[in-house]
């Protein structure tokens, strides 16, 4: 068995078997312990209890989604492609990868919110702002209203999560995935435009 492990190789595991579950707690902490071949007792030097790897798997998924948003956006050819590939990675990211999306949005974390995963979420939050702001402005050549913009996203990634949940629920309004997929991303830019169009 192995003894030598690091605090990333058991985030990076936990996250790749929480990928697709629809039960994040039928992950634990000896199933990762097998996974990476060494005592289970080895993980609690580095996390005391499997909600402490959870919150440290939340924050760490932020910066996953961001290297993806990027790579979208690398694809887009036009600022108009851009705005759509930005929500379009929302949307895949979420779709393809179940329990990711389950323990952003769904999983209650127990214990006090740690300082790192708040720090984590309003870099994220900045980033994302700073490049719909970047597209907008290369689509109308101006930069949106700040606040606007920041309140206008999260107003629609609001729905995105929503129209998501319902489909995991099982009470979606479409219910054929890609169909849904190319559905919320069509929604989506078209209430970004129009609601932060409404704010200038």
């Amino acid at each position: 068995m192995k003894k030598n492990i690091t605090k990333e190789q058991i985030v990076v595991t936990a996250l790749e078997l929480m990928r697709n579950k629809s039960d994040l707690r039928g992950v634990n902490l000896r199933e990762i312990a097998r996974t990476l071949g060494c005592a289970h007792t080895n993980l609690y030097n580095y996390f005391p209890s499997y909600n402490d790897l959870l919150w440290e798997t939340h924050a760490t998924l932020q910066g996953i989604f961001m290297k993806m948003l990027l790579e979208k956006l690398e694809q887009a050819n036009t600022p108009e492609m851009q705005l759509t590939y930005f929500f379009q990675a929302c949307v895949e990211m979420y779709l393809d990868n179940k329990g990711w999306f389950r323990l952003a949005w769904h999983e209650y974390l127990e214990g006090d919110r740690p300082q790192a995963d708040i720090e984590t979420t309003e870099a994220t939050n900045k980033m994302l702002n700073q490049h719909i702001a970047q597209i907008w402005k290369e689509l109308y050549g101006q930069y949106p209203n700040a606040d606007a913009t920041k309140r206008v996203l999260h107003n629609t990634h609001s729905y995105i999560v929503g129209e998501i949940s319902n489909y995991l629920l099982g009470r979606g309004w479409v219910e054929n995935e890609p169909e849904l997929k190319a559905y919320i991303v069509r929604e989506a830019v078209s209430m970004f435009r129009l609601c932060l169009t409404g704010c200038d």
